[in-house]
């Protein structure tokens, strides 16, 4: 049977059960083999004669990529693949896939919630009524929703769902990303922000949707902190690293921006110290804005039929190097 290698700390806790995969892949022909191990050279031994990696947030750089004699496709279960180095797998023709699609509305939602509750100051309120302290002078200021501005930051799947959650509270919104062409804005009816610093500095609200780029690490740095507004709630469920935490960190404590609300960190899982975990002006969840119970199966589904069909010789649906198929063999 052939072998298609599973591999990455951060699948084997989402998926602790591979029945489903094993059983479609025992379907097609093939057999799972699980690698656990983090070291480079397992991996590159247990991959050099896999059919397929399906990897999350596990580094496959060029020098694993290199041992890849019969791979025919890198799949991450993710939406995000910054961990493959694609030009690697580019130059050896194989595809890399991801899961763009799963979890769209829930990111969008948990985007919001985050937002929602920082902006109304739920996690302040909490633990004081649970104490039965019944007055509201604590929470000073709250502001009404109605006639803010949301400023979206990368207007892609999640982006794009976001526009109707906020604009359904009375949100302006509008955004910035140098990829989306001007009919989508004009679509979504959102204003187009051509410079970063200006959305910077017309928000209320700020919510990250970029894929982790060369270009989009730590955009969110001590400078663009700085053309926020005071009173500012900045929200990141995209990917830890856009953010330079430590600039977050000293932007929280001096009180230059209002509050942040955080799905992903720079490290995950976070140290028990790191000083983002404490403060009271920021709400961190732990990486789940991804998950119900709808998206966790369609993941593996749309892995898996992504899976099947390349190993079938047909074409990806959801491949981030097309150009592969331009290209000699």
């Amino acid at each position: 049977m052939e072998k298609v290698v599973f591999t990455g700390h951060r699948l084997f806790m989402k998926f602790p059960n591979l029945v489903y995969f094993e059983k479609r892949l025992k379907d097609i022909g093939c057999e799972l083999v699980s690698v656990n191990d983090e070291g480079d050279e397992v991996l590159k031994a247990q991959v050099k004669d896999a059919v397929a990696v399906v990897l999350i947030a596990r580094t496959l750089d060029a020098d694993i990529i290199g041992a890849l004699e019969r791979c025919k496709i890198i799949l991450t279960l993710s939406v995000g693949y910054d961990c493959v180095d694609v030009g690697a797998a580019t130059d050896k023709l194989i595809p890399v896939c991801n899961t763009p699609a799963y979890c769209t509305d829930e990111v969008a939602n948990h985007a919001i919630t985050l937002l929602l509750a920082l902006a109304r100051k739920i996690h302040l309120i909490l633990p004081k009524s649970r104490d039965a302290v019944w007055d509201y002078k604590y929470t000073k200021p709250i502001f009404n929703f109605k006639d803010k501005t949301l400023g979206i930051v990368g207007l892609g799947r999640v982006g794009r769902a976001l526009v109707p959650k906020a604009k359904g509270f009375g949100m302006k919104v509008c955004a910035y990303d140098p990829y989306v062409e001007d009919d989508i804005y004009a679509l979504l009816e959102v204003e187009r922000k051509y410079e970063f610093d200006e959305l910077l500095g017309d928000s209320d609200y700020i919510s990250i949707h970029t894929p982790l780029t060369p270009e989009t690490f730590h955009p969110i740095g001590a400078a663009a902190l700085g053309k926020m507004k005071k009173h500012a709630i900045i929200v990141n469920t995209a990917r830890g690293p856009i953010i330079d935490e430590a600039a977050l960190c000293e932007a929280l404590d001096r009180g230059s921006i209002g509050a942040a609300g955080i799905d992903v960190l720079e490290t995950e899982p976070p140290a028990a110290n790191n000083p983002l975990l404490s403060k009271e002006n920021a709400l961190v969840s732990p990486h789940v804005a991804w998950y119900s119970e709808e998206s966790f199966e369609a993941d593996m589904i749309d892995g898996m039929d992504e899976l099947e069909r390349v190993l079938r010789g047909q074409r990806p649906r959801f491949i981030v190097n097309p150009e592969i198929f331009g290209l000699k063999k």
